[in-house]
């Protein structure tokens, strides 16, 4: 086990791995009925994403959850009634569900579940940044850490990363957007703003390169 910085502690997820038992159909079975037996005992509701195990998913919809991307999670555990939510995805998801819903219990499997474009902006780093570029209105992608959240102005996905970049800046800023908040694929040809997929600040029409 390892401790995190609140005090709680955090399962190792090679030590969850290669404690997951092999089951047969008929384990399987009571186990799945288990697990629902808890989520309703314990009034929560499971929310996993898209690339979980299949399993999972079926629980979550014979079980009144959902199966959907970060976003979507996190906004049915907000209007879901239950107050506890078990998030099966990686640690920003779960970070997600508890901004927009602070006042319930949510849990997961492990922590140490991490996201590529997560890991590739430190919220140090991206401080720094920020500090450097005053100037600049900030938006990134949802895949980041609540502390990067923290930093930014607005958090957008890849379904409202074009409209958000069309909206008007702050008065006497520009409208730049963060790591991995838009990949260039989203733009339409000809757009006069162009993004790269995970870089870092941008000023129109000259890109700021995150480190």
């Amino acid at each position: 086990m390892a401790v995190a910085e609140a005090g709680y502690f955090v399962p190792k997820t090679a030590a969850v791995t290669a404690a997951q038992p092999l089951l047969d159909d008929a384990q399987r079975a009571a186990l799945t009925a288990r697990i629902k037996a808890l989520l309703a005992e314990r009034d929560a509701v499971l929310v996993a994403h898209y690339y979980v195990d299949a399993s999972l998913q079926r629980i979550a919809e014979e079980t009144g959850g959902c199966i959907s991307d970060s976003l979507e999670m996190a906004r049915f555990g907000k209007e879901h009634p239950a107050t506890t939510l078990v998030v099966a995805g990686v640690r920003f998801m779960g970070e997600t569900a508890k901004i927009l819903s602070p006042e319930k219990r949510v849990l997961m499997p492990t922590l140490e579940a991490e996201c590529s474009l997560d890991l590739g902006c430190p919220a140090d780093a991206f401080r720094a940044f920020r500090a450097q570029h005053p100037d600049h209105t900030v938006v990134v992608y949802s895949n980041t850490s609540v502390a990067v959240k923290a930093l930014a102005d607005y958090v957008v996905t890849s379904s409202i990363a074009v409209p958000a970049d069309h909206a008007p800046a702050r008065p006497g800023q520009e409208n730049p957007l963060g790591p991995g908040s838009a990949p260039r694929r989203l733009h339409p040809p000809g757009n006069r703003c162009r993004h790269g997929a995970v870089g870092g600040l941008l000023r129109r029409p000259r890109r700021v390169p995150f480190p």
